[in-house]
């Protein structure tokens, strides 16, 4: 195992002094004066994602339905309320909104800019799965690492007061998985802007800190949790930033974000006598 951790210290390394050389040369090649027009572009883009889900991205922002539906019908809220107010699942619905708007924001609008806009691949992006199947193991230390963390605060009131997110994953399998499908999609969404477009789009002008870059508006999206959340979001931000720069996969942190929610939300409901 040692010898293991030090060969990857050492590729780990190479690859930042890679990335740094690369952006470097990048630079070095551009005319003195000349915009960035693709970093410019990614940047306004992350600026107006992240207004857009400020603003319509949350559970109680359904609402904002009600206008494009209105379009084609005389009384949308005569649609809208059985599904989000009224209706078995819901809550489970306004969190089905939360998912889609993040799906939207984080992946469909961003991946429409890369394809139309800059008329990149996407595998230069982190969608590669060559790097998650070559580097499988990380994922198991880090979900290892992490779990008896998760397993110890997994029998506080605070943590059994919050997970699930929804409330009635416990009522049966359908309410419990499909609860489970909806949380996985945004996890990909969330990975793929902060860990894909974002720190694949502006390696070229910043290195290896575009890790840092990404973790700031990272961070950012925890302001109104508690404080240990919000800086815990910093070092996961660096490590999982690191992880697909090296790797060149967002698919090792999209498998450890759902692996650890999963686990969260079961532990919840079986210290509650839920399951």
């Amino acid at each position: 195992m040692n010898d293991r951790i030090k060969r990857v210290t050492a590729a780990f390394s190479a690859a930042v002094a890679t990335i740094e050389n690369d952006s470097q040369i990048s630079m070095a090649g551009r005319p003195a004066g000349r915009i960035d027009g693709h970093l410019v572009g990614i940047l306004i883009v992350s600026a107006v994602v992240l207004s857009f889900l400020e603003y319509y991205g949350a559970s109680n922002h359904w609402q904002a339905l009600s206008k494009p539906l209105g379009l084609f019908v005389d009384d949308p809220n005569a649609i809208l309320n059985p599904i989000f107010r009224q209706g078995e699942y819901s809550r489970l619905a306004r969190l089905a909104y939360w998912s889609a708007t993040t799906f939207v924001g984080y992946l469909i609008v961003p991946v429409l800019y890369i394809k139309l806009v800059m008329r990149r691949s996407l595998l230069d992006f982190g969608f590669s799965l060559a790097g998650a199947f070559k580097h499988w193991w990380i994922y198991v230390g880090l979900y290892l690492l992490v779990m008896p963390a998760v397993y110890i605060v997994s029998h506080t009131e605070s943590f059994q007061r919050t997970y699930p997110f929804y409330e009635f994953a416990q009522r049966s399998p359908f309410d419990f998985f499909a609860w489970q499908l909806v949380y996985a999609a945004q996890f990909l969404a969330l990975e793929f802007f902060y860990r894909g477009f974002l720190i694949h789009g502006l390696k070229h002008r910043f290195g290896v800190y575009a890790i840092l870059v990404s973790t700031i508006p990272y961070c950012m999206i925890h302001f109104g949790k508690p404080l240990p959340e919000t800086l815990g979001a910093i070092i996961a931000g660096v490590a999982l930033g690191g992880l697909a720069l090296y790797t060149r996969t967002i698919w090792l942190g999209v498998a450890i974000h759902i692996s650890v929610a999963v686990s969260m939300d079961a532990l919840s409901l079986l210290n509650q006598g839920k399951i």
